[in-house]
């Protein structure tokens, strides 16, 4: 339903912002294209906090999250190609995995152990791409390649040093889950195209 009226909402968003000015239709459909993504994503934040609410996981859901995005700004990976897969994947991901993993107890070297495999996946296959967003630069990737890196020790290192021991689950879980989206195996198992940058034929 709300993906219905979100055109709407974003054509009078829109015409909010050019009110006092006169713009070509190509100018007022790229604005309007990234009103309504800020719509969606505000949205299905809404959903996903609510869900952790309800369950009693707001600070898991949140730290969880953080890192999830804390490493992929510079990693990448896989997205959904709905709207609303991209909702249910979160919630699972951000809510439902964390729920069910937060008593769960490690050891020090089961910490250390789980973060050095995040960070040779990340080391071996950040930056990932999508067939809509090929990474064709290959000095850009180097980069990216180093950012996902630090990002990703940093990451570790904060959720190792933290006082509780909830957090250090969530913190590798957040880890996890972005090393999943950026694995060659995630995308064969979901036959997703991979490397999408060797295709170019221009």
């Amino acid at each position: 339903m709300f993906s219905l009226t979100v055109p709407n909402m974003a054509t009078k968003i829109t015409k909010t912002i050019f009110r006092d000015r006169e713009v070509d239709e190509d100018r007022f459909a790229i604005v309007k294209y990234g009103v309504e993504i800020f719509l969606v994503n505000v949205t299905k934040g809404i959903i996903v906090y609510l869900a952790a609410a309800l369950l009693g996981m707001l600070w898991q859901t949140l730290v969880v999250h953080l890192s999830y995005l804390m490493i992929r700004r510079h990693s990448f990976g896989l997205h959904a190609k709905t709207s609303l897969g991209c909702t249910i994947t979160s919630v699972v991901m951000f809510v439902i995995l964390p729920y069910f993993v937060k008593e769960v107890q490690l050891t020090e070297w089961m910490i250390v152990l789980i973060s050095g495999l995040i960070l040779l996946n990340i080391a071996i296959f950040s930056p990932s791409d999508t067939e809509n967003m090929p990474l064709f630069n290959a000095q850009k990737r180097h980069v990216l390649r180093r950012k996902s890196i630090f990002d990703t020790i940093l990451v570790l290192a904060l959720g190792f040093l933290a006082p509780w021991a909830w957090m250090h689950i969530c913190v590798l879980m957040g880890a996890l889950i972005q090393s999943a989206t950026i694995n060659p195996v995630t995308y064969k198992l979901l036959k997703r195209g991979y490397n999408n940058y060797e295709k170019d034929t221009v």
